[in-house]
Parts: structure tokens; sequence; C-alpha cells
């Protein structure tokens, strides 16, 4: 299941921007609200073994083009065979962005992985089933 990622569009020159932003970069126009697939193409990717103070070793970071062509720097669990160029699944957590393959396994190790200690993972799990709980009332009223 591809996520919806929240976005704005410029009325003027149809620029997507992830997170959104209240005005475009590039017009003094006010954007609208939209959204994007959660599924994007990875950019550039790097893994940085001497992360900034607050993240853990190693941190793995890649730029991921996203439908309309907005981009998003994400967390990932790790960049062992990603390629440029590669199709990737982007989850929003508490505004932070998080990439993953594809496959089951290594969204649930990204997860897993992504969380601190073991009360941030319940929290984390719980929001998670959560949010995925609300998203199916929701297909369903329609």
């Amino acid at each position: 299941m591809i996520e919806l990622i929240a976005a704005s569009r410029c009325p003027r020159c149809a620029v997507v921007i992830t997170p959104p932003a209240m005005y475009c970069p590039w017009h003094p126009v006010a954007m609208t609200p939209t959204v994007v697939p959660g599924a994007g193409e990875i950019v550039s990717f790097t893994t940085l073994h001497s992360p900034p103070e607050g993240f853990r070793s190693p941190l793995h970071i890649a730029i991921v083009r996203l439908a309309g062509g907005a981009h998003a720097v994400c967390h990932g669990a790790e960049t062992r065979g990603l390629k440029i160029g590669s199709t990737v699944a982007i989850e929003a957590v508490d505004d932070v962005y998080y990439f993953s393959h594809l496959g089951a396994m290594d969204r649930a190790r990204l997860f897993w992985r992504r969380t601190g200690h073991a009360g941030e993972r319940v929290n984390a799990i719980t929001r998670s089933l959560a949010k995925r709980v609300w998203k199916g009332r929701d297909r369903a009223a329609s």
C-alpha cells in the first residue's frame, strides 16, 4: 500500500513542493494543498558514518523524486543494493520522511531500525497501526 504524502502546488508555475509550503519559492503566490503518491525514484544517496550530532551512525539518506517533480530528503534502513533510478516507497512519520524498498521485509526492517528505545517502538507501532486502520475506514466509507 502506497501512502499519500502532503505537498503543495503553485497555481502559477505548477511546481510541487514537499513538505507543503505557504508560498511558492519562485513566485509571490499562495500554494494550494495537494498530495502525491509516496513512491518515487532515487536521484542520489549516501551513507554518513560520522553523522551530525543527534543522529545515529550509520545514517543512510537519499534524495527521492516524487510524482509531480517534488523531491524529498529521506532516511533509510540501508543503501546496500540501492541504485540511482531505483523505485522506493516513502513514508512520513512526524514530518520525517523514510524510504524503503518496496519489499515487505525491507519495510519491517526500516520500521524497527528507525525507532529508538522500546517505549518509542511501542508508540510508533501504535501510531502506524492506527494510521492504517483509519485509512481503511476512509476507503470503506467512499
